[in-house]
């Protein structure tokens, strides 16, 4: 697939996937293209083309080989924000091809084509000033059998789009959350209810018939060393009321991340949401041939109980050496229920372990890892284990130009305690970059399989070029799934630093997923538009290097403008102070050029041979005459506004007596501040000069309370202070 990218534009092109909502278009795979808008402002754009299955004929050889209609789709997702809400809308259609298929096959496959139009709708809004609501709702429609030629008794809502008959339904969900910051995090509350038998073709699979009503917490805690997530609530179905009992249960989630030290870190979840999720062990990634293996794998478990813990230490950090250990356990547990009771072997667990020590020697650019892998499957008949050791070298030649590494794994797999496979792999590969924009790539793979009922050897050689543009990120995956070797944690250097009391520590794999997630934070939600566009390039930026030094360097930089707006506050509450300040220090003085500015013209107006005189009485020699006194008599309007505002900004701004009245203002100062912040953060954030801010803020104060004076003051009401009346 390839996925170049240009500024705010990205397009996706080949077998690539995208998601526009869990509701509508949600990460299913199709061979075609699409592509991404953000630019700078207020309206993104994203739309896709393409073929999500292929025609597949029935294998009478093969019966239980998958059989399919040809399917195609399109969807469009557009947003806008209108500064007080942000409001969205997404329209997803797909449908098979009914002559894709010539051959016949059984009636007992239940197989027939179909057709699904989704719209969905899509807001976010502040209410409260700190507190975030976002809604989606979603409708979808489906015709099960597009052969079908009955009319539907009642046309739906999206009979405009999708071709209904018989087996037209259509189904509703609904999402809802509230948000409001606490503390050092945020408290919130959530609302799901998706319709019984609800689908999408845009997604492989997904819970239906369920209502979620829960309360979630995020905090930091211990100086920013723990991060806290929990998620509690209740989960019913049954909605329609078709089943003969229904199923009620306390569903909590809850995740902790904890840096103990620069050395050490700590990660922990457990969850029992109903999901779908594909399950996919190290074993999957080791043992592939080809980058390609496991592309169309689908592998789907309904994952009840959900389980991790990850430690990573650094046993040793110095210019010359660096010693690292980490651990990984997963459980998962998946039932199949029915009526609300488990059925006879549909309960499956899934452990998973992975121990890796990692010796690093920075100055010879060396790193050696050693790992053990083993993962337990238990089912309904079948016990299944597989567990091995690896050994992965990386080393870089040339000033780091040429990057090489070589692995070798060793793993065997047993059935109800009888060895089934060993599997024996050799990999070495090395990658060679030439003047900053060309790389070559070429990599061996030897694996040596042996079971009980035959004996295999694989060669694989694969040799690639990259050219990498300046101004054009053009990325290219032999596999949107597939992931290889050297994403490993057994593979991967292990990086830490540390920003703001917070420690950074695993992998570069890792480092980009925790970079991700404190990017996407509560914390960071009302970054403006125009930096988060920036944020996402400087974050993409990150992920491409591949260099430990570089790495480190880009990620603090990232880590630096990411903090910004939150710095800018205390900047931003300085600079306004000091404006207020200064006005008020300069009040009297400007009053009393005010005053006699309009003065001037009113005694210029008052003497002038034109006044007194009716409109009817002008002569046509008086034209010019009366031509400048009217200009003569809207210019000492304008002065009289002037005055009679700033007066009244006057009195406003004497109640300015403090900082914390700027810190947490109230009326038209608390308006201006808000109005102001975007602009003004822009404005600092290009410059970095705090008294180019306070010119800034201070020209577009005086225009903001002139302008509110209007409305609010009667230029006929003033009293002169200074000059003598008579």
């Amino acid at each position: 697939s390839l996925h170049p990218s240009y500024k705010w534009a990205s397009a996706h092109i080949g077998d690539v996937s995208m998601t526009f909502s869990p509701y509508t278009l949600a990460g299913h795979q199709f061979t075609g293209g699409g592509f991404d808008l953000n630019p700078e402002g207020k309206f993104q754009v994203s739309a896709m083309y393409g073929r999500f299955l292929k025609a597949t004929e029935y294998n009478f050889e093969e019966p239980q080989a998958i059989t399919a209609y040809k399917r195609m789709g399109y969807g469009i997702k557009a947003v806008y924000d209108f500064d007080f809400v942000k409001l969205g809308a997404i329209l997803f259609k797909a449908s098979d091809e009914a002559s894709s298929l010539e051959n016949p096959f059984p009636v007992e496959l239940g197989l027939s084509p179909k057709e699904n139009a989704v719209v969905s709708f899509e807001s976010e809004f502040k209410v409260l000033d700190k507190a975030r609501i976002r809604i989606e709702y979603a409708i979808s429609g489906v015709t099960e059998d597009s052969r079908l030629t009955d009319a539907r008794q009642k046309s739906g809502l999206l009979s405009f789009i999708l071709n209904e008959n018989i087996s037209s339904n259509y189904y509703n969900a609904l999402n809802a959350s509230f948000d409001y910051p606490a503390g050092n995090g945020t408290l919130g509350v959530g609302y799901e209810r998706i319709d019984p038998d609800y689908k999408t073709l845009g997604a492989y699979y997904f819970n239906n018939d369920l209502e979620n009503i829960t309360i979630n917490a995020n905090q930091t805690l211990l100086d920013n060393k723990l991060n806290l997530s929990v998620n509690a609530g209740l989960q019913q179905d049954n909605l329609d009321k078709a089943k003969s009992s229904n199923q009620q249960r306390i569903v909590s989630s809850i995740n902790a991340n904890y840096t103990a030290s620069e050395r050490l870190g700590i990660n922990a979840s457990y969850s029992n949401f109903q999901s779908y999720t594909n399950i996919r062990d190290q074993f999957d990634y080791i043992n592939q041939v080809g980058a390609l293996d496991n592309l169309d794998t689908l592998n789907y478990r309904q994952i009840s109980q959900n389980a991790n813990l990850g430690v990573n230490y650094i046993l040793k950090k110095t210019e010359t050496k660096q010693h690292s250990a980490n651990v990984n356990l997963v459980y998962q547990n998946s039932t199949n229920e029915q009526e609300g009771a488990a059925i006879e072997g549909g309960e499956n667990s899934f452990y998973n372990g992975v121990a890796a020590y990692t010796l690093g020697y920075p100055e010879r650019a060396l790193n050696v890892s050693f790992a053990g892998n083993i993962s337990y499957n238990t089912g309904a008949d079948d016990n299944n284990m597989t567990l091995g050791p690896t050994l992965a070298i990386g080393k870089q030649f040339l000033d780091k130009k040429l990057r090489t590494n070589f692995s070798s794994s060793y793993n065997m797999d047993y059935t109800n305690g009888d060895q089934r496979n060993k599997v024996l792999n050799f990999r070495l590969g090395s990658n060679y970059s030439i003047l900053q924009k060309h790389n070559l790539g070429l990599n061996f793979m030897a694996l040596f399989r042996n079971s009980t009922l035959n004996t295999n050897r694989d060669l694989t050689i694969t040799f690639g070029y990259s050219y990498f543009f300046d101004n054009f990120k053009l990325h290219v995956e032999p596999g949107s799934r597939s992931r290889s070797l050297n994403e490993l944690s057994i593979t991967e250097n292990t990086l830490s630093f540390r920003y703001r009391d917070v420690s950074y520590s695993g992998a570069i794999y890792e480092l980009n997923e925790q970079l991700t997630n404190v990017y996407e934070s509560s914390r960071f939600a009302d970054v403006p538009q125009f930096k988060k566009d920036d944020l996402k390039i400087l974050l993409a930026t990150v992920k491409e290097q591949k260099k430990e030094d570089r790495y480190k360097e880009n990620a603090l930089t990232f880590l630096k403008e990411l903090y910004a707006f939150g710095d800018f506050k205390e900047v931003y509450n300085n600079a306004l102070f000091n404006v207020i300040t200064k006005f008020q220090d300069d009040m009297r003085k400007i009053d009393i050029a005010l005053e006699k500015l309009f003065v001037i013209k009113k005694l210029e107006a008052d003497r002038h041979s034109m006044n007194g005189k009716e409109k009817s009485e002008y002569k046509a020699e008086n034209q010019v005459l009366a031509e400048r006194y009217q200009a003569l008599l809207t210019e000492q309007q304008t002065r009289l506004e002037k005055l009679v505002g700033h007066r009244w900004m006057e009195n406003q701004f004497a109640a300015y007596d403090s900082r914390q009245v700027v810190e947490r203002p109230s009326g038209y100062l608390k308006s201006f501040k808000e109005a102001m912040a975007t602009q003004a953060f822009q404005q600092y954030d290009s410059s970095g000069d705090e008294e180019a801010l306070e010119n800034y803020l201070e020209v577009q104060i005086i225009d903001f309370y002139y302008k509110r004076s209007l409305n609010v003051v009667n230029p006929d009401l003033f009293d002169l202070k200074y000059i003598d009346k008579n």
